[in-house]
């Protein structure tokens, strides 16, 4: 779904949803007016509308928490992305005060490291991957920190806050890594999906009058409930498009790193 969806800006995609919700919906509609005409409200159309008005504060609560849920997960990963992208630069520039050419060997493993997470991590993350080679980029870079021997008192201190900060750096980006897995589990999507079939069969069974205000009414349920899908399923994948979190942080990296 969210490889489909990738293809679409955030606009036409709403679109899509609320088209196929509310087509969907309507056909429902049809179908209860259709042949179960005999389970139609006729004489408890009161009963039913405080079962309906029950039943959708349940349905709405259980919208409203996962799509806080997940609306929260993606602004910490974006906040988290900026807090790794920043983290990597104090590493970047802590290792000015080493000696050559220890100094620049390291630095340019990070430019490099930097380069693949963009290039080709960033689009794996899209599907809830990562990239092996900057993860043994990585891994690298901290084994070759960790084997720098200290000649003093000074670089003992430096190499304690060095190792402090890739130690901090490498814990961020775990957290990248698992914040772009989905965060909606599949029984929360049953109970959804399920719910949402559920309250949707329930408004069809009134037995309103004119069929013009009832189509109206699904209708709008059925864009309703199409907006708040369309928001779930986009920002439970928070690298995937159409609104990924981009990859700029650690392109400005790159940018500025070639000022120095």
């Amino acid at each position: 779904m969210i490889e489909f969806l990738s293809h679409f800006s955030s606009f036409s995609a709403a679109i899509l949803f609320v088209v196929v919700f509310v087509t969907f919906s309507l056909v429902c509609l049809y179908l209860a007016k259709r042949f179960c005409k005999s389970f139609l409200f006729n004489e408890a159309t009161d009963y039913g509308q405080i079962f309906a008005s029950a039943i959708g504060v349940v349905f709405a609560l259980i919208l409203a928490f996962v799509a806080v849920a997940t609306w929260q997960n993606y602004n910490k990963v974006t906040d988290g992305v900026l807090k790794e992208a920043n983290s990597l630069h104090n590493v970047y520039r802590n290792l000015g005060a080493y000696p050559e050419p220890f100094r620049s060997e390291m630095r340019e493993l990070i430019r490099q490291y930097v380069q693949r997470v963009i290039t080709d991590e960033w689009p794996k993350q899209a599907r809830a991957m990562q990239d092996e080679t900057a993860h043994k980029l990585i891994t690298h870079i901290n084994a070759v920190i960790l084997s720098f021997y200290p000649r003093d008192n000074r670089e003992m201190l430096l190499h304690q806050e060095t190792l402090r900060m890739v130690s901090g750096y490498r814990g961020l980006r775990h957290d990248r890594i698992i914040g772009g897995r989905p965060n909606i589990t599949p029984s929360m999507w049953i109970t959804l999906v399920g719910g949402t079939l559920l309250y949707l069969t329930f408004l069809c069974f009134f037995d309103i009058p004119c069929f013009k205000h009832h189509a109206f009414m699904i209708g709008m349920f059925g864009a309703f409930v199409a907006l708040v899908y369309c928001l779930l399923i986009v920002y439970n994948f928070p690298f995937a498009e159409p609104d990924a979190i981009s990859s700029e942080p650690f392109q400005h990296l790159l940018e500025y790193w070639k000022l120095e």
